[in-house]
């Protein structure tokens, strides 16, 4: 008896940090993220026309894109991150006013509104004195002003 209980003693172990490592833990943090802010839980989706064009929280470089670009894949240690410097945006205004024919003013606008906004979330803490713009959700704006999401309905 003392030998099934030594072998078993770590099999039932096993299956209790299993269920509850694997599974129950796993449960209760998508309830509790879906609970708090469930605009978030799922990946921070933008979505156009009822369809995911992309996540605020992941950017794709792509060299012949009109809109404004990310970091290169080997300049940021995830090599997807969609936040920039504001001044690094900057420098791409007049290139995309001159793909996209809007207006620099109204880009430039956008920047800096994205940026204001990135500082209040970030209280002003993570990045003080040093703004950043979110290039996916910039970009998300200027393909909702130019309507090309929807097939130009």
């Amino acid at each position: 008896m003392g030998r099934v209980l030594r072998v078993l003693s770590p099999l039932i172990l096993l299956t209790v940090l299993l269920l509850i490592l694997g599974l129950l833990y796993p449960l209760i943090v998508w309830g509790v993220s879906h609970l708090i802010s469930p605009w978030r839980a799922e990946g921070s989706l933008n979505m156009i026309c009822g369809k995911v064009v992309s996540s605020s929280l992941i950017s794709y470089y792509n060299e012949s894109s009109p809109l404004f670009h990310p970091f290169k894949q080997d300049s940021t240690s995830s090599g997807v991150d969609p936040y920039v410097p504001l001044h690094y945006a900057l420098e791409q205004v007049d290139r995309v006013a001159n793909e996209t024919n809007l207006p620099r003013d109204l880009l430039i606008k956008l920047l800096m509104d994205n940026a204001a906004k990135n500082d209040l979330l970030n209280l002003y803490i993570f990045t003080p004195g040093y703004p950043i713009v979110n290039v996916e959700e910039v970009n998300l704006e200027i393909m909702r002003i130019l309507n090309k999401t929807c097939g130009g309905e």
